[in-house]
C-alpha cells in the first residue's frame, strides 16, 4: 500500500520464477539414471506499487461570497504498480472536525465557521467538493462511483469529500512500472453570503493498495505501523481496527518521535491501551513535539527538541512550574531493577504533570487549573480520564481487572499489565516495585490531578495528588467524538453526567463510550424513566444509571408526582417490589421495598436536612414523643463535624453517588441528631437504646447487636455477601451505599466505607450498627456516637 505522502507499507504478494538445470541422462539404463541430479533456483519478485503526485496548478483560489467556483487547481497522480492483479486508490478527507465531518478549517476563527463538505451551488451553507478524471493512455484507470442512500454518484463529477476511505480509482491488471497509470484531481467550492472572511484549508489523502480487490486501508491493527497512525483513522476504520484486535494479545506499534516500539492491547473496557509505560525522553529527540506527532490541542505551543531534551533529569525538584522527566534505570531505582517482574513490563519514564501535559499545565493554581487537553502521548492517543467516573475507575470496576493481581498480571494472562514504577519527588526515583502511579487528564483541585494508584496489595483508581510528583504515563487511543444533548422532562430538577450538572438543552462533546448519569427529581416527584435517541441505558427506570453510546444522541429524563406519604404506609401494603413514597416533612421521595427478612425497608439513605425544614418534627410526622422545632433541627446542619456527643450534627454529602448500589449517599448524622436529640451524651442516664429517632412516623431505626435486624438481614442467603448487600435492588440486592462518615472534619471515605445506625446501645459511648467496606460486611459493629453515619429506616410492625 502506498499513498501520495508515502506513509504506509503492507506485505506484498510475490511472483515465482523457476529455472531448472538438468545434469546427466537416463536414456538407456537405470544405472545412468541413478547419477542424475536436479538443481532448482527460486527467485521471488515482490509486487510493489507506489503513488506520486505532481501539482499542475495550486489548489488556491479567492472566492467572493455568493459564488460557486469549479476547477480549483489541478494535481496529477501517477501509480506505478507491477502487481498482476492491479491496484485500487482510496481517498479520504482528513481535516475532519471533532464529529468526523470533513471541513475546510479556518485559520483564525473557530470551527463553527468551517466550510462543510458538500456539492450545493447556492444556499446558506458554504461547502466544497472534489472531482477526478482519468488521464488517457494505455493504462487509464477506472474512476469509481459510490452509493449513498440507494443513489449512485460518480467521482467523475463533483462529489462530497469522503469522510471515510472510499475507493475512487482502480486498474484491474498490471501496469508498466515506467509508464504508470494516471488520474487528476480538481476541487470546487460554494461560498455563502454569510461566510466569515478567513483563509480556509483542507486535505484529501489518496492511498494506493494492491491487488485491486485489497481491503480498505488501515482496517486492521496489522495495517498500522506507528502509534500516530491512530490520528488519521476515521470512525469506521477505528471500529475495524478495534474489531481486528483480540483480548489478551499485544500488538507492536512505533512512536515516530523516537522510533521506540511499544506494545498495545485491547482491554475488556474496549479501549486500546498502551501495555507498557511511556518512555519518551530516554533518548534525546532530534525533532520537536508538534500536533502531528503529539497530543497537542490546536492552541498548545509546539515544544522544540531542545526544550524537551532540557526536561530530562537525573533527580526531581518538586516543581509545578518546570517540566521534569526521569528515565528509570537499574542505577537510579530503589529496587535496582528497570522492569516490573509481575507485569513483565519496563518501568519506563516518570513525568511530573508539567511534562505529562506537554508543558501546558505548569502551575499549582490559576489559569491552568483545568483538565488536561494536551499531553505527552503520541498524536491519536491521550491520557486516560480519571476520577470516580473516568476510564481508570471503569477499567478497575470490570471483573477482569477488579483486583490488584488482575491489574498487574501480564496481558497474555488476562491482566492489564500495570507496573509498580514508583515515583519521584525532590529526589531520585523511589518505591519502585512497591507502588505504581499513573497520571490522568482529570483535575481534582487547584494543585492536584487524579491518578490511578497501585501497590503490592491494593488498587486506588480515583486517587489524587500534587502535580509536582513524578508519575508514570499510560496512554489510551483516542476515539471519534460524539455529542450528547441533555433534556429535562417533567418533574426533573437536575441531570448530572459523570458527576457534572448538564443544563436543560445543553450539548456536550466527548469521546467516552460509557457515562454515569443521575437524574434528580423535583421535590415530591419520583423518577420515571430515561429516553434516548441512541445508545443504551443499563436500566431506563433507575435514576442512577450507566449510559453507553458511540454516536450523537439526546437523552431525557422524566418523573411523576408521588401522592403517597411515607408516614401513611402500612406494613401490610409494602410490596416485595419497589415503590415510591413521599416524606411529608420535606417532600423528599424514597424508594421502599419489603426484603427477604419480611421487613419493609427504605432502600435509600435518609436525606432529611438537605433542604431547610419549615415544618417542625412532631409525633405525627417523626418517630418521636416530643417536638423538635424546625429551627432547632436546622441548627444541627454543619459544614464540618465537631466530634461531639452532646449536640445534634448532620452533614449532607454533596453530589454523592454510589454506583455499585445505584443510590445516592444522602446525609450523615451523629447519634444525637439520629435519636432526634434524645441520646446526647457518651454515658450516663442517656446510655440506652433509642426509642426516638429521625425516621418518619410509622418507621424506626433497625435493631442492632448479635440478634438485631441488621444481623438477621445479612444472615439470609439473599444478602450474605458484600456484593449482595451492595447490589442494586433491581439485581436483588439490599442497595447499601458507601457514603463514608464524618468525625471532626468534613465527610471522608466516600466509596470506601459505610456505617448505618441502629437503635441498640453497645456499651458506653457506642451504639451498634452495620459497617461495610468494598470487601467486607460487619452487621454487628460498634460505632462512636459522636461520629456521623447514615440512616436506613424500617417500617414499624403493625
Amino acid at each position: 500500500m502506498g499513498e501520495s505522502k508515502g506513509l504506509f507499507t503492507i506485505g506484498l504478494v510475490g511472483l515465482l520464477l523457476s529455472v531448472s538445470f538438468v545434469l546427466g541422462y537416463d536414456s538407456f539404463n537405470d544405472t545412468y539414471a541413478d547419477t542424475s541430479v536436479v538443481d532448482e533456483i527460486t527467485i521471488d519478485i515482490p509486487a510493489s506499487c507506489s503513488l506520486t503526485n505532481t501539482v499542475g496548478s495550486a489548489h488556491t483560489a479567492t472566492i467572493e461570497t455568493g459564488v460557486y467556483q469549479e476547477n480549483i487547481g489541478e494535481t496529477t497522480f501517477k501509480v506505478f504498480c507491477n502487481d498482476s492483479e492491479g491496484f485500487a486508490v482510496y481517498a479520504v478527507g482528513y481535516t475532519n472536525d471533532e464529529f468526523g465531518n470533513n471541513t475546510l478549517k479556518p485559520a483564525m476563527v473557530d470551527n463553527s465557521n468551517a466550510v462543510a463538505t458538500g456539492t450545493a451551488t447556492s444556499g446558506n451553507t458554504s461547502n466544497w467538493a472534489m472531482k477526478l478524471s482519468a488521464v488517457s493512455g494505455t493504462y487509464a484507470p477506472t474512476i469509481h462511483s459510490t452509493e449513498e442512500n440507494s443513489n449512485t454518484y460518480s467521482f467523475t463529477s463533483y462529489h462530497t469529500i469522503p469522510s471515510e476511505y472510499t475507493k475512487v480509482a482502480s486498474y484491474s491488471s498490471n501496469t508498466d512500472v515506467t509508464t504508470g497509470s494516471s488520474f487528476k484531481s480538481t476541487y470546487a467550492a460554494f461560498i455563502s453570503q454569510t461566510q466569515l472572511a478567513d483563509s480556509y484549508t483542507g486535505k484529501v489523502k489518496y492511498t494506493v493498495v494492491h491487488p485491486a480487490n485489497a481491503d480498505v486501508p488501515m482496517s486492521t491493527i496489522s495495517s498500522l505501523t506507528y502509534m500516530q497512525d491512530f490520528n488519521e483513522l476515521t470512525p469506521s476504520q477505528r471500529a475495524a481496527v478495534l474489531n481486528s484486535m483480540s483480548y489478551n494479545t499485544t500488538y507492536s506499534l512505533i512512536d515516530n518521535r523516537d522510533n521506540k516500539t511499544y506494545q498495545v492491547a485491547k482491554l475488556k473496557d474496549d479501549n486500546i491501551w498502551m501495555a507498557e509505560n511511556l518512555d519518551l525522553g530516554r533518548t534525546t529527540l532530534t525533532g520537536g513535539l508538534t500536533s502531528a506527532n503529539t497530543n497537542l490541542d490546536a492552541n498548545a505551543a509546539t515544544v522544540t527538541a531542545s526544550t524537551f531534551n532540557s526536561w530530562i533529569k537525573s533527580s526531581g525538584t518538586a516543581t509545578y512550574t518546570s517540566a521534569e522527566l526521569i528515565p528509570l534505570t537499574t542505577s537510579n531505582t530503589s529496587d535496582g531493577l528497570d522492569i516490573d517482574t509481575t507485569s513483565s513490563t519496563p518501568y519506563g519514564t516518570l513525568y511530573n504533570y508539567c511534562a505529562a501535559s506537554a508543558g501546558t499545565i505548569c502551575s499549582a493554581s490559576g489559569a491552568n487549573n483545568n483538565d488536561a487537553i494536551s499531553d505527552i502521548c503520541p498524536a491519536g492517543w491521550r491520557l486516560p480520564i480519571g476520577g470516580f467516573y473516568g476510564e481508570t475507575s471503569l477499567l478497575y470496576d470490570l471483573t477482569d481487572y477488579n483486583t490488584n493481581a488482575k491489574m498487574r498480571a501480564p496481558i497474555a494472562s488476562g491482566g492489564a499489565a500495570f507496573a509498580l514504577a514508583g515515583i519521584f519527588n525532590n529526589s531520585t526515583p523511589t518505591i519502585q516495585g512497591s507502588y505504581g502511579c499513573y497520571w490522568s487528564s482529570t483535575r481534582n483541585n487547584g494543585s492536584s490531578m487524579h491518578y490511578l494508584g497501585l501497590h503490592t496489595a491494593g488498587v486506588y483508581p480515583a486517587n489524587n495528588d500534587y502535580r509536582y510528583y513524578g508519575y508514570a504515563v499510560r496512554c489510551v487511543a483516542k476515539k471519534p467524538s460524539h455529542t450528547l444533548t441533555v433534556s429535562y422532562g417533567t418533574g426533573i430538577s437536575d441531570i448530572k453526567v459523570d458527576g457534572k450538572t448538564v443544563q436543560d438543552g445543553e450539548t456536550i462533546s466527548s469521546e467516552k463510550n460509557t457515562y454515569q448519569i443521575v437524574a434528580t427529581p423535583s421535590l415530591g416527584y419520583g423518577f420515571s424513566s430515561w429516553s434516548t435517541t441512541a445508545g443504551q441505558v443499563d436500566n431506563t427506570n433507575a435514576q442512577v444509571a450507566s449510559y453507553t453510546l458511540n454516536e450523537n444522541a439526546t437523552i431525557s429524563a422524566a418523573a411523576s408526582y408521588v401522592s403517597t406519604e411515607i408516614q401513611n404506609i402500612a406494613s401490610s401494603s409494602c410490596a416485595t417490589t419497589a415503590s415510591y413514597a413521599r416524606d411529608s416533612r420535606d417532600n423528599h421521595v424514597y424508594t421502599i421495598q419489603r426484603l427477604a427478612d419480611g421487613n419493609c425497608w427504605m432502600m435509600e439513605n435518609l436525606d432529611l436536612g438537605r433542604t431547610e425544614l419549615t415544618t417542625d418534627l412532631t409525633p405525627s410526622n417523626t418517630n418521636l414523643t416530643n417536638t423538635v422545632t424546625a429551627s432547632t433541627f436546622n441548627s444541627w446542619r454543619k459544614t464540618s463535624g465537631s466530634a461531639t456527643y452532646t449536640a445534634g450534627e448532620f452533614i449532607s454529602v454533596d453530589d454523592g453517588i454510589d454506583f455499585t448500589s445505584k443510590t445516592q449517599y444522602g446525609t450523615l448524622y451523629n447519634y444525637c441528631a439520629t435519636s432526634a436529640g434524645t441520646i446526647c451524651s457518651a454515658s450516663g442516664a442517656n446510655n440506652d437504646n433509642a426509642t426516638s429517632d429521625l425516621c418518619p412516623a410509622g418507621w424506626r431505626l433497625p435493631t442492632g447487636g448479635s440478634s438485631g435486624e441488621f444481623k438477621a438481614l445479612y444472615s439470609l442467603t439473599d444478602y450474605n455477601t458484600n456484593e449482595k448487600m451492595r447490589a442494586p435492588i433491581t439485581n436483588g440486592g439490599a442497595a447499601f451505599a458507601l457514603p463514608g462518615d464524618f468525625n471532626n472534619s468534613t465527610p471522608t471515605g466516600q466509596n470506601a466505607s459505610g456505617c448505618y445506625w441502629s437503635s441498640t446501645k453497645s456499651g458506653t459511648s457506642y451504639t451498634s450498627g452495620l459497617y461495610l467496606t468494598t470487601v467486607t460486611v460487619s452487621p454487628n459493629g460498634s460505632l462512636y456516637r459522636n461520629s456521623g453515619h447514615s440512616i436506613r429506616c424500617i417500617i414499624k410492625t403493625e
